[in-house]
């Protein structure tokens, strides 16, 4: 523990920027400061006259939360609960990391911050030059601050200049794009051709239900339509995909000459995996009427990164596509947009047309962006609850024949929400699923319904829990799970045709391992350690040689069945990062070539000696599984907390298994607080104001 009483010395002694440089290094060796936040703070110090000790330690924390993720430093929370908003816990501080040369002890951080008012951080901060302070009279005028100035307080609020101004550029184009109200067509038509898509509703199939007896996904198509930006928010199996299609066929339908649609995803994976999907799902439209059969033939299935669609500029932070420079197109359409990170979505909406429209997709509760920002969780928070103003209902429910429940309405409406509509029904995750429900249950925090799901008697069979018991090593369990699970793809591996077969055989061959690879996977939150990515890569090549079919792999690093990800865009090879190949030793040459299926279900067969960075994926991390889908998916969570684990972590997880999931949790422990513990990133998307 960390010793209090010293504090009155201790902040005597801070007083001058080079005790507090030497405190912030003492916390940069316990790692609760990186190396970049603890750089960031001496640059100030070093070009900064006017800083204040108090902050340089206020800019060391908001450069670590900033590498967390979030995009600001709320100063109010932080006096609240520094631990809750820095993450950490005061048990990582110990007094032998921390003391100084002199014997000394330093505070934790939290124990320091509470010695100071907000005014006080507040006066600090107006008083260092390198600080812009936001006032309503010069919030326009320093849009774009100047670059000795890197940092903004606004409302008590410590942002990055770049971020800030990010911020109040997304929410000003966004408010735009709301107020653009579009009707593309009469109610009374856009009702007659919503029920050619989609049906009319079956209200005795959910009676009792009322929310299972509204069609959202119609419901969601006619929101598109009012004005030139909506989203559509929904997990795993509630159809977002076959929404899509249908609005693509009705946006073409309305339009009396062609759009251009374009479709893009913020990575690779993700963007390959869109047009797999809408390809598949645009087989449901050929049943359409012959007075449709144009418009869907105007859909285009190609999707792209929304690097490759801005159009990345090598040396460059800026996009070839710009405010001076739009995208050619009538509308654009992302998917996976919880991905999507503040600069990115700047970028994004700079770059569309004056009359352009844009449609977001994704699952508001899926981990966000590996970078700063969580815009699509923004602009759902609260849409469980609708809220959504008369205008908004009366609009709906024109084209609903169940009524729209009252709860979703508000006297109080926020304009965001009014764009917003949630598809709330699983077809993957019925009743009958125990993965759903599990899913459920952690994206509620509800830990007692988690234990009971978990312990078996639910009764349902989707669902194992591999927990570890003082008798079995969680490690051997995995070990021999790993063997049973990966013993199919290794069998479709070994079912090689003969060096004389056919091209076609060749190739079904390839396919089917290909397929096989997706039947079963690790995924862990952490990369290093026993349960991390490189410890369970470790962990099922060592038991691979159990397996009949498998003894004959080498232990070079390109051997025979070797599943790798592509983990940097080679546009080159026109290959992006998340793509995964099967290293195959050719039938006809007997050469080892890596195997990759394009964006055009096409198979690549690419020489291992040409691709660059790759990694062993038999186990990848949940941040890399998404977007993806596996039959089995093995959900692996470390021996120690650590704070990466957190409900959103878990959804996304679990959310990746299709039929079925394996939790594997060494300490139970771990679980729970992963269960209990919220990501909400800082950020204040200036929407509702």
């Amino acid at each position: 523990m960390l010793i209090s009483t010293m504090l009155p010395e201790v902040l005597q002694r801070l007083q001058d920027r080079q005790a507090m440089l030497a405190l912030l290094a003492a916390y940069q060796r316990q790692q609760l400061l990186s190396q970049l936040d603890l750089a960031f703070a001496r640059f100030l110090a070093q070009n900064a006259p006017t800083v204040q000790p108090l902050s340089l330690l206020l800019a060391a924390l908001l450069s670590r939360q900033v590498g967390r993720g979030h995009v600001c430093l709320p100063l109010a929370d932080l006096l609240a609960d520094a631990p809750q908003l820095l993450n950490y816990q005061s048990a990582q501080l110990t007094p032998e990391a921390l003391s100084q040369q002199d014997g000394s002890l330093l505070p934790d951080p939290a124990l320091l911050l509470a010695s100071y008012s907000l005014e006080e951080l507040e006066a600090s901060l107006a008083q260092c030059d390198t600080v812009l302070t936001v006032t309503p009279a010069n919030a326009e005028s320093i849009a774009s601050a100047a670059p000795g100035r890197p940092l903004v307080l606004d409302q008590q609020i410590l942002y990055f200049a770049r971020y800030w101004s990010a911020e109040q550029q997304i929410a000003a184009d966004l408010r735009a794009l709301m107020q653009a109200v579009t009707l593309l067509a009469e109610p009374a038509q856009l009702k007659r051709y919503l029920d050619q898509l989609f049906g009319a509703e079956s209200l005795a199939a959910s009676a009792g239900d009322a929310f299972a007896q509204i069609n959202w996904q119609k419901l969601a198509c006619a929101n598109s339509l009012r004005s030139r930006f909506s989203v559509i928010t929904g997990g795993p199996g509630t159809g977002k995909t076959y929404t899509l299609v249908r609005l693509l066929a009705l946006l073409q339908r309305l339009s009396a000459t062609p759009l251009t649609i374009k479709l893009a995803a913020p990575t690779g994976k993700a963007a390959a995996r869109m047009k797999e999907a809408i390809t598949q799902a645009m087989q449901s439209l050929q049943a359409l009427a012959e007075d449709w059969q144009s418009a869907v033939a105007a859909i285009r299935a190609d999707s792209a990164t929304l690097h490759k669609l801005l159009g990345v500029q090598a040396g460059s932070r800026q996009f070839k596509h710009q405010r001076s420079k739009p995208l050619a197109l009538d509308v654009l359409i992302v998917d996976e947009a919880s991905m999507i990170d503040i600069e990115l979505m700047q970028a994004l909406l700079a770059a569309l047309p004056a009359d352009g429209r844009l449609i977001l997709l994704g699952d508001k509760d899926q981990l966000a962006s590996v970078e700063a920002g969580a815009i699509l969780g923004q602009l759902c928070q609260d849409a469980e609850q609708g809220g959504y103003s008369a205008e908004t209902m009366a609009y709906l429910q024109q084209f609903s024949a169940a009524p729209i429940p009252a709860q979703l309405a508000t006297s109080t409406p926020r304009q965001r929400l009014q764009q917003v509509v949630m598809l709330r029904v699983s077809r993957r995750f019925d009743q009958h699923s125990g993965i759903g429900a599990l899913a459920r249950a952690v994206n509620q925090g509800e830990q007692a319904q988690v234990d009971y799901l978990l312990s078996g008697q639910a009764g349902y069979q989707d669902l194992q829990l591999l927990a570890g018991e003082p008798e079995q090593d969680p490690l051997q369990q995995l070990a021999a799970l790993c063997r049973r699970g990966f013993a199919a793809y290794w069998q479709q591996l070994a079912a090689k045709p003969d060096a004389g077969a056919e091209a076609g055989a060749i190739e079904q061959w390839a396919r089917a391992v290909l397929n096989s690879y997706q039947q079963f996977q690790l995924l862990t939150a952490v990369r290093e350690g026993p349960f991390g990515v490189v410890g369970l890569n470790q962990l099922v090549q060592q038991a691979l040689p159990q397996l009949p079919a498998s003894r004959s792999l080498q232990q070079d690093s390109w051997y025979e069945g070797r599943p790798v990800m592509v983990s940097s865009n080679d546009y080159n090879l026109n290959l992006r990062n998340g793509d995964i190949g099967i290293v195959l030793i050719s039938p006809q040459d007997q050469q080892k070539r890596v195997v990759f299926i394009d964006a055009d279900n096409q198979l690549r067969w690419i020489l291992p000696s040409r691709l660059g960075a790759v990694e062993t994926v038999f186990a990848m991390t949940v941040h890399k599984s998404q977007g993806s889908e596996f039959s089995h998916t093995v959900l692996v969570l470390p021996e120690r907390d650590n704070p990466v684990l957190c409900r959103e972590l878990l959804y996304t997880g679990i959310t990746r298994a299709a039929k079925q999931l394996t939790l594997v949790v060494p300490d139970y422990q771990v679980l729970k607080q992963a269960v209990q513990r919220r990501t909400v990133r800082a950020g204040r998307l200036p929407l509702d104001e």
